[in-house]
């Protein structure tokens, strides 16, 4: 995939009409925008529900809380036989969820977390592999994305969900426990290892995506071949196509980084998973300076130059890892990076000059649903 830019446009998204959804909160370290298109939101209320709606071919929908979010299992006409399917199937995040939360003591990732500086810690091997991704990716980003980064979420009050400014030398004593570098991992005995005391890990900006693509295999092994899967609209699978035989895929709105409501554009995954990374509703003030829920590892401090960044891939938990990082790293490294055979295609949406106005460039080809309005003249 090169690094060609496609587009560069600028829009003003008071003069659009389009409108999806306003993704729920993710509860993660980032707010996340990407939005199902055509398709108004439904209220879960913490329990399993089905609801249909559209215009002339309807969706149904099952929907499941967990981590923190709203999962859901789109599903057109031609899969409506699946209903029972996608519930069953849903249920399997309360053991996903189980196995990673670090807000359960009995959990696997707690138990690394505890004793892991101390001694290798056997897990199973789903974990492990999740573990080794989210690996992969903090080498590829260079620690823009860092597993390890545990230390500095809580430092920042994100592990509480909420946010508060930490001092610098708390912000020193938490990035004197993150890195990369220093996490062990023996494939053979699929133990997770410590090299630093204090260390702990986070899957929270990988692990919504590895839930996806666990769901998204259980529903194929089922007999599912066309269905959309996203969790709290902030990451999203697209399986076979809406409208049957037509070999289209689905239609994914790109939202506005600060009005969710408002649609940029549109784009179109079949068999493709795509996650939004930013920060533009995610975010509390200290002292009227405002700080965004996106923090770069390496500094310890809220990064990204960005004011969100979409990526394409064909996994999930890809997607979430590599927009992650990307994000963070920002527009500087994203084109240095663009040329490298990892790098996804990308859609990066800057600040413009005006209120709400944004500035739109690609990496890579991408299959548009439609296209960003060129403004920039107006």
């Amino acid at each position: 995939m090169g690094a060609k830019s496609l587009s560069k446009t600028t829009q003003n998204p008071e003069g659009g009409s389009n409108q999806s959804h306003s993704p729920p909160d993710a509860g993660e370290l980032c707010d996340q925008t990407a939005q199902i298109a055509n398709h108004s939101n439904a209220s879960a209320s913490g329990n399993l529900q089905t609801s249909s709606h559209g215009k002339s071919a309807l969706l149904t929908e099952v929907t499941r809380r967990a981590m923190a979010t709203e999962f859901a299992i789109l599903l057109p006409p031609q899969s409506l036989d699946a209903v029972e399917l996608a519930v069953t199937t849903l249920e399997k995040l309360d053991e996903i969820e189980q196995r990673l939360t670090i807000y359960d003591d009995g959990s696997e990732i707690s138990h690394i977390n505890r004793a892991a500086s101390q001694r290798p810690v056997t897990v199973s091997n789903s974990t492990f592999q999740l573990i080794e991704r989210a690996l992969q990716w903090s080498q590829r980003t260079q620690g823009a994305f860092d597993v390890t980064a545990g230390p500095l979420v809580k430092a920042w009050g994100f592990t509480e969900r909420s946010g508060r400014k930490p001092s610098t030398n708390e912000v020193e004593t938490a990035l004197a426990k993150v890195g990369y570098q220093h996490l062990a991992l023996n494939r053979e005995h699929q133990t997770v290892k410590f090299d630093l005391p204090e260390m702990s890990i986070n899957l929270g900006g990988i692990g919504k995506g590895d839930a996806l693509d666990q769901i998204a295999d259980e529903l194929r092994r089922g007999g599912l071949d066309d269905f959309l899967l996203h969790g709290g609209s902030s990451s999203v699978f697209a399986a076979g196509d809406q409208t049957a035989g037509s070999g289209s895929g689905w239609a994914i709105g790109i939202a506005h980084p600060t009005k969710p409501k408002r649609r940029l554009a549109g784009v179109r995954l079949r068999n493709q998973a795509l996650a939004t990374s930013g920060s533009g509703k995610q975010f509390f003030h200290h002292r009227g300076k405002r700080y965004g829920h996106v923090i770069d590892p390496r500094t310890g401090f809220p990064a990204g130059d960005l004011a969100s960044l979409t990526v394409i891939t064909d996994s999930a938990a890809d997607a979430d890892a590599c927009g992650t990082g990307l994000f963070v790293a920002g527009t500087q490294e994203i084109e240095l990076r663009s040329s490298e055979p990892w790098f996804p295609r990308a859609i990066l949406i800057r600040n413009g000059k005006r209120q709400d106005e944004v500035a739109i460039s690609c990496v890579g080809e991408i299959n548009w649903a439609d296209r960003p309005v060129d403004q920039a003249t107006a």
